[in-house]
């Protein structure tokens, strides 16, 4: 199966929740995988509801060029953004990778992206997309959905306030569970975003959770480095905070 080398990330806020429209770009052989999930938790809305504040259109992405296609093109291939309060889209390249997803095939899950990039410099702001997935919502699947769920809540939580995070969120993608959901979290520089990720807390105790009693069937993290960037998000932009 064919792997991504590069991923397209726009986030969209809006004043009023509403539903997201339709992707109006077909996948070619350069785009791998293109959606549009919702941030339903941080609007107290269900999955069900497609309503929410914000929105993220990730893509996966055969080149360097069709990401950033993605970017540039954002309004043709999702016109409903146009009245965002607020948009942040970048092109991102992976330089680690960990863990399984389905965004490319969802019955194959594997590692999505190509590695080859060297981690960042010192002080480099990053991109880190985790996702979770699960095989079906029946019977003891659902109790599994309904801890993890509750454990990402908690995290989020408490990560306010967090040094050296600017912003996080997490999406859900149309379908249930056809596509893996997916957080996305901004962080100043690595060395932040490893003392959170592996330092005393909530989190730490959920990836331990994770491990011993797999709440999700599969589960993966990509870490990015920034290649270019346009918008802002939270009333800033990212790579300048």
């Amino acid at each position: 199966m064919q792997k991504a080398t590069h991923a397209s990330l726009t986030l969209v806020r809006f004043d009023d929740l509403r539903e997201a429209g339709p992707l109006m770009r077909a996948l070619d052989e350069d785009v791998l995988f293109l959606q549009a999930g919702a941030d339903f938790r941080a609007a107290g809305t269900t999955l069900s509801s497609g309503q929410a504040f914000k929105y993220a259109i990730y893509g996966l992405h055969t080149n360097m060029a069709s990401a950033q296609s993605a970017v540039e093109r954002r309004l043709e291939i999702a016109p409903w953004i146009e009245n965002a309060k607020e948009t942040w889209a970048a092109v991102l390249l992976p330089f680690r990778q960990f863990g399984e997803a389905n965004f490319i095939d969802a019955t194959s899950p594997c590692p999505q992206f190509e590695i080859g990039a060297q981690p960042p410099g010192d002080g480099e702001p990053v991109v880190i997309v985790t996702s979770v997935g699960w095989n079906s919502a029946e019977g003891e699947a659902m109790d599994r959905i309904k801890r993890f769920s509750d454990g990402v809540a908690a995290v989020r939580i408490g990560m306010t306030g967090l040094n050296g995070l600017h912003s996080q969120q997490s999406f859900s993608f149309p379908g249930g569970l056809v596509h893996d959901g997916i957080t996305v979290t901004i962080w100043k520089s690595v060395a932040s975003a490893m003392a959170f990720a592996y330092g005393p807390g909530r989190h730490r105790m959920e990836v331990k959770t994770q491990r011993e009693e797999l709440y999700g069937d599969r589960t993966s993290f990509t870490r990015f480095r920034i290649l270019h960037s346009e918008g802002t998000w939270h009333d800033s932009d990212p790579l300048q905070t």
